[in-house]
């Protein structure tokens, strides 16, 4: 009821994940799907009719799709410091793959302004739930609840617990089809989806 009779405005404010335009310590519950890592989806792909249908023109896609969270372009990114284990990781890619390393970094660069912003505009003793996946880079997992829910421990969150979903293959927006393809990219990294729980003490 309080959300059918809310203002208007409450449903049109757009901006940035890296920068939420909401004053600090304002929202109750933060509940998000972030993307994939390293364009593991590709998102403009599947939103590009809808956004042309909502009034963005069809030059303008590829500009918006640079600026994606989990894009892989790596010009002009500002990188960040990322805590032990996640800068680990990055190694670990970096040894087979440069370029994908910089690409995971970007990622974890971009959800680290991103879980500052969840913390600032989020109320003390209030929850963000952050439902995530994980991707596969030659052959190694990003770890993407581990990284993410590091990175909130540094940032100050508390992450009580992580839990776990396994995804049924034929009931998805992408299925995977009936037979297992240990070459398929997207079976690789669609087996399963982590729940993170962020708390803000």
């Amino acid at each position: 009821k309080g959300i059918m009779n809310a203002p208007r405005d409450v449903f049109s404010a757009f901006g940035n994940a890296e920068a939420i335009p909401l004053a600090d310590e304002s929202v109750d519950l933060v509940l998000t799907s972030p993307p994939y890592a390293a364009n593991a989806i590709d998102y403009m792909r599947a939103h590009k009719f809808s956004l042309v249908w909502m009034g963005y023109s069809i030059d303008d896609l590829s500009t918006r799709r640079k600026k994606y969270i989990g894009g892989d372009a790596i010009a002009d990114i500002t990188f960040e410091d990322l805590p032990p284990k996640t800068a680990l990781l990055i190694e670990k890619i970096a040894a087979v793959d440069l370029k994908k390393s910089r690409v995971i970094h970007r990622y974890y660069s971009e959800m680290t302004r991103n879980l500052r912003e969840v913390f600032r505009v989020l109320k003390h003793d209030k929850a963000a739930i952050f439902v995530v996946g994980n991707s596969v880079i030659r052959g190694i997992s990003t770890d993407t609840q581990f990284c993410l829910a590091e990175i909130g421990e540094t940032i100050g969150f508390e992450v009580p617990k992580i839990g776990e979903r396994n995804l049924d293959r034929n009931r998805r927006m992408m299925p995977a089809g009936n037979k297992v393809n240990k070459n398929s990219q997207i079976q690789q990294r669609m087996h399963k989806e982590y729940v993170i729980g962020f708390y803000k003490p």
